[in-house]
């Protein structure tokens, strides 16, 4: 074939942006486009593109549902005109490893939600995104050739503190509790470990058992940018609303066995919670139509049936862990027939090698 060329990003990890929080910011991401040259070559066509799309389903109770998508970026750098310090329209190269260099920019992106769409408990809504290296060498056979990756953008949204969180309640005459955990959990972590303090103080409130369990919740209520055909509809575009909460850890369950007022007779008592990562998302409320927040829930069941449980929620931040390279493939999206993701195929980049010379990424038909 004469050459091969990947996409080499300035990034700490592979394929993996940081995005920048500030609202309204163009953030650059730096990088090359590295060659293999089996002979000296010249190239007319060079550029670097991102493009995003999200993916929505409106009409959802109705039998007329319909899938529209839009672009949430679309942005590409000529690297020949970047590059050509002489002006022929070319970048000529020797035999061997070559890098052509790129900045390219990511308009408003405080803008860009995360990429953990695989997750998402819904099949109503997806977004991705995907980083094109286009090349095309200099004579008029020449095809065009396309190397793509997906791209994953994070928002590195911090906990407001690193301290212990600790719930209590004390009823005088009736009971008191104690609750200790910590007030964040990284995504990746397995576990997290909770520590209960429990005493009775009436035989009405002693305490059958008690359970600890992580919920997640999503609400997303997204409008499109652009009029849509949804029934009933009497404004531009078309909201997209879903709710949903699920657990995303064990439940775990301490029984008083022995049946006794004190609980463990003053021993705290150390509970493990298994978190399921194939489900948690990192906590988001930096978007205007996306959040995912995330609860411990503590309960407490009491040996009067009569007496109904006592439920506390306990705000958890869940933030992103640090990928390695090797790991980086479970984080790419993985798309099932319940899930909009074949529909956001970038059109014309299907396939590595193409026979038109410009990349384009055309909105179908409101």
């Amino acid at each position: 074939m004469g050459y091969s060329f990947d996409i080499e990003l300035d990034t700490d990890q592979p394929f993996i942006v940081e995005l920048e929080m500030e609202e309204y910011n163009t953030q650059t991401i730096s990088g090359a486009i590295a060659l293999k040259l089996t002979r000296p070559e010249a190239f007319k066509v060079a550029t670097i593109a991102i493009h995003g799309h999200i993916g929505v389903m409106l009409n959802i109770d109705t039998p007329h549902q319909t899938l529209v998508r839009e672009k949430l970026i679309e942005t590409t750098v000529d690297l020949i005109a970047a590059n050509d310090t002489e002006g022929r329209g070319v970048l000529s190269f020797e035999a061997g490893d070559q890098y052509i260099p790129f900045r390219i920019d990511l308009p408003r992106s405080g803008e860009l939600p995360p990429t953990l769409i695989n997750k998402l408990d819904t099949p109503f809504i997806d977004w991705k995104y995907e980083i094109h290296a286009t090349m095309r060498r200099d004579y008029f056979f020449s095809s065009t050739r396309v190397t793509k990756h997906d791209l994953i953008l994070r928002r590195p949204i911090s906990p407001t503190s690193d301290a212990d969180m600790v719930t209590s309640m004390d009823r005088p005459g009736h009971f008191r509790s104690k609750l200790t955990f910590p007030g964040r959990l990284i995504l990746g972590q397995d576990r997290i470990g909770a520590k209960a303090e429990l005493k009775a103080r009436n035989k009405s409130f002693m305490i059958k058992e008690i359970d600890c369990s992580i919920v997640q919740t999503e609400n997303i209520h997204y409008l499109t940018r652009r009029g849509h055909p949804v029934e009933n509809a009497r404004v531009p575009g078309a909201e997209c609303k879903v709710s949903a909460s699920r657990l995303v850890s064990s439940i775990v369950v301490m029984p008083n066995e022995g049946n006794d007022m004190d609980f463990g007779r003053f021993t705290p008592i150390e509970l493990d919670i298994r978190v399921d990562n194939d489900q948690l998302i990192p906590t988001e409320n930096g978007l205007g139509w996306l959040e995912i927040s995330h609860v411990l829930r503590y309960t407490l069941h009491f040996m009067d049936v009569s007496q109904a449980p006592m439920i506390t929620e306990i705000p958890i931040f869940v933030e992103n862990e640090a990928i390695s390279r090797h790991c980086c493939a479970k984080m790419k999206p993985q798309g099932g027939p319940a899930r909009l993701l074949d529909a956001l195929k970038i059109d014309g980049t299907e396939d590595h090698c193409e026979h038109h010379s410009k990349e384009s990424t055309p909105e179908p038909e409101a």
